[in-house]
């Protein structure tokens, strides 16, 4: 079967991006030489997936709301990290809907279950996982944890 062909209207040019971000074209190949923007070359230009636009975003945002908390180095790190940690979760959680702290922690080989813990959390926070309680002996810790679709 062959692969599929790419069109050029499925990739972006700096010039496109820099007016998506509202930034100058130098300031576009800027983050593409520290790689915090992924781009293919092509020729003498680069052209970029919309996906990875999004992806860029996306990151810039979170950084930026964790520059307004006044936040540490050491607290900016920590968040980060609850934030990938998170996404690994959420995918665990997909594939196996209703696992707890523990069995999350050992499948994904996260240091501790309070960085599990922390992660479900923050997902539950923004309301894309949610714990089913015992109603009798409610424990987050231990209670199974599910993707919401």
């Amino acid at each position: 079967m062959p692969a599929p062909e790419h069109k050029s209207r499925d990739y972006l040019n700096v010039p496109q991006v820099a007016r998506m971000l509202k930034v100058n074209i130098q300031t576009v190949r800027a983050y593409i030489r520290k790689g915090e923007l992924p781009a293919a070359r092509v020729g003498r230009s680069y052209v970029i997936t919309p996906d990875d636009v999004d992806a860029f975003i996306r990151k810039r945002r979170g950084a930026r709301k964790a520059e307004g908390m006044g936040l540490t180095e050491k607290g900016k790190e920590r968040v980060q990290k609850i934030r990938e940690n998170a996404a690994r979760v959420l995918s665990y959680l997909e594939d196996a809907p209703g696992a707890g702290n523990e069995e999350i922690t050992e499948a994904l080989g996260i240091v501790s279950p309070e960085d599990t813990h922390r992660a479900l959390l923050w997902l539950e926070g923004k309301d894309l996982a949610f714990c089913e309680l015992d109603p009798e002996n409610p424990d987050r810790r231990r209670d199974p944890w599910y993707p919401r679709m």
